[in-house]
């Protein structure tokens, strides 16, 4: 079961909407006393309004009680693992948000050697403990690490398997670093995994402007084999606004191991 409320839309950015589009419709009610001219406000007024009213309704339609949709994709990612139930592999979650991911996994193979990082920014919803608390509520328990997924504090080949759903884009580069902070991401990914090891990540990657296009994306897993690159739209009934390029329209689920005789994967910049 995955969490009450998605963990992939933090309260915070509703807030900011509805802030922005309060203090417009304030502005045109209160100009308005000197010039009719400022009711022209209402108009970015009301496209704040629209803002609001999409992200609470993908926000919604991702969570438990709204569709489940995270949940469904948690489990797409299990299902491309295809995990025996008997295995006692290491797996590492990258961008692990409330551990609803590592929940579905640990279901699934209660024997995973499971970890969680995530940088957990206070604009999110959850936190260390929270994770904790919410793996607890089901019986199971996995490693959790604050950590910046630019820089992961793994030694080379720390994991078996390596996962991350929704994380990437988020990914900042750190200062000086010659490439996006996502591309930067998937190369930390590929490096803490072992030669031979599985990797599943589900991320905006058909999203040129943040991925900087297919023959970046190229080189970027170009230490990988058999790799599977599927669009999420394609796979799942995804409904609107869920299914737009704002949300989950440029998802795809990427999928192979790591080439047995990788080359060193070229660390941040």
């Amino acid at each position: 079961m995955s969490a009450k409320h998605s963990s992939w839309i933090p309260h915070t950015r509703s807030r900011i909407a509805i802030g922005l589009m309060l203090a417009l419709v304030l502005l045109a009610i209160v100009g308005s006393l000197w010039s009719p001219l400022a009711l022209v406000l209402v108009l970015p007024a009301l496209a704040a309004g629209f803002v609001v009213a999409v992200l609470s309704r993908v926000r919604h339609q991702l969570s438990h009680h709204g569709g489940g949709w995270e949940g469904r994709i948690h489990q797409l990612v299990v299902s491309r693992l295809a995990l025996p139930a008997s295995t006692t592999s290491s797996l590492l979650d990258i961008g692990c948000g409330d551990g609803s991911l590592l929940i579905a996994t640990l279901q699934q193979a209660p024997g995973v050697q499971a970890t969680g990082i995530d940088f957990w920014a206070g604009h999110w919803d959850y936190a260390q403990a929270s994770c904790e608390t919410h793996l607890a509520q089901h019986g199971l328990s996995a490693t959790f690490r604050r950590m910046d997924a630019a820089r992961l504090e793994f030694t080379d080949a720390s994991f078996d398997i390596v996962v991350s759903v929704m994380c990437f884009h988020e990914v900042h580069a750190p200062n000086g670093a010659s490439r996006p902070g996502p591309l930067i991401a998937i190369a930390e990914a590929l490096r803490v995994l072992r030669p031979g090891g599985t990797f599943v990540f589900a991320d905006r990657f058909a999203n040129a402007k943040e991925y900087g296009g297919a023959e970046a994306l190229a080189e970027a897993f170009q230490s990988t084999s058999g790799l599977r690159c599927e669009r999420l739209v394609a796979l799942l009934d995804v409904p609107w606004p869920l299914r737009t390029k704002r949300a989950l329209g440029d998802v795809e689920i990427r999928s192979g191991r790591k080439a047995a005789a990788a080359q060193p994967v070229q660390r941040n910049g």
